[in-house]
């Protein structure tokens, strides 16, 4: 084993013990939406998040506008983006201490050789992800995407989904012409013309289609992916933090039972958060999993996409699978809410 992910895997031994002092020392805790029992001793610490701006992350907008972190002793600061690739950007070069981001851009970055872990799944979904395409020019089935211009922000899910889309009808990357931009400009390209199709997330892929007044086709599949939503943090900052990783977990599931308990209230939480219109928000709600988990499907949707991305030599020349369970940290979670982490070890 490389001796740092020994360094890491000794830092998770050492966080368990931690955390397992912080739960005794702690008493009980009730996971209900009005709040604990208890107060956390001295002052709140300060953490950054960076967030994404769209609905892949609202327990993340829960967990601080309902103030949950703050009553289990964070003072978090959001750095916000539109989309993960950026958030976790933002870990990698020490500006966020968290990242919420779906696994793709985690895979590539783990891939590249970044010692990060991810802390907790908080949502899920196989109904996020659309291509958007130009019908007034010709394009009415996957099939006819082959040779095209399409947009794509290279490196996150977006990618992945095109490339499973068009495998379906057989069609490899390279049979398309590839633009890649940032997702939020993606919609104006495709109204002017610049490209023939968009690789999508929402709520893009709906700006989209408003954009294109009937002129465009979307498509969907709700079987050949899942996007798999994230908190991500270096592994440096786990080994030294790991009563901050306990105190966000906590944030976070006291969020799960606000939006299961009230998803109207929280859809409006997080468009105003986000700054989106309340209707768009609750467009994309439907079929979403919201939970603070750690599930082996995490595990084999990593090692697939870094499969893909390894026989496309999307990697900058990393050949090798990666082990990817060095890099879940399952300690935290275990601690929190041990019934969520469903991982093989």
């Amino acid at each position: 084993m490389p001796q740092n992910q020994a360094s890491f895997r000794k830092r998770r031994i050492l966080a368990g013990i931690a955390i397992a002092a912080l739960a005794l020392t702690a008493g009980a805790y009730f996971f209900v939406a009005g709040g604990p029992d208890r107060k956390p001793a001295g002052p709140p610490e300060r953490v950054t998040l960076a967030c994404t701006t769209i609905t892949d992350t609202a327990l993340a907008v829960v967990a601080q506008v309902q103030g949950y972190a703050r009553e289990e002793g964070l003072e978090v600061t959001i750095r916000r983006h539109p989309y993960g690739k950026l958030a976790l950007q933002e870990v990698l070069e020490g500006k966020a201490d968290f990242a919420t981001v779906a696994e793709t851009p985690v895979m590539f970055a783990i891939l590249k050789g970044q010692k990060i872990a991810i802390v907790a799944t908080i949502q899920s979904t196989n109904r996020v992800n659309a291509i958007v395409a130009r019908r007034d020019r010709g394009i009415d089935r996957v099939a006819d995407l082959r040779g095209r211009k399409i947009a794509v922000t290279l490196g996150t899910t977006m990618d992945y989904f095109l490339d499973a889309l068009l495998s379906t009808q057989g069609i490899s990357r390279k049979e398309v012409s590839l633009v890649d931009l940032p997702a939020e400009e993606i919609p104006a390209a495709l109204a002017r013309g610049d490209v023939d199709a968009g690789s999508l997330a929402h709520p893009y892929n709906v700006v989209a289609e408003k954009s294109l007044a009937g002129r465009g086709i979307t498509f969907q599949s709700r079987d050949i992916y899942t996007a798999i939503y994230n908190i991500v943090a270096t592994q440096a900052f786990i080994g030294q933090n790991p009563g901050k990783v306990v105190k966000l977990l906590r944030a976070l599931t006291r969020a799960e039972a606000f939006v299961s308990r009230y998803p109207a209230a929280a859809q409006k939480i997080v468009a105003d958060f986000c700054g989106l219109e309340l209707p768009l928000v609750r467009d994309g709600w439907a079929g979403n999993n919201f939970g603070v988990t750690l599930d082996q499907s995490l595990l084999l949707e990593l090692e697939n996409e870094a499969r893909w991305a390894i026989r496309n030599r999307l990697t900058g020349g990393a050949t090798k699978l990666p082990n990817y369970l060095d890099f879940i940290y399952l300690e935290g979670l275990t601690s929190v809410k041990p019934k969520a982490v469903n991982i093989l070890k």
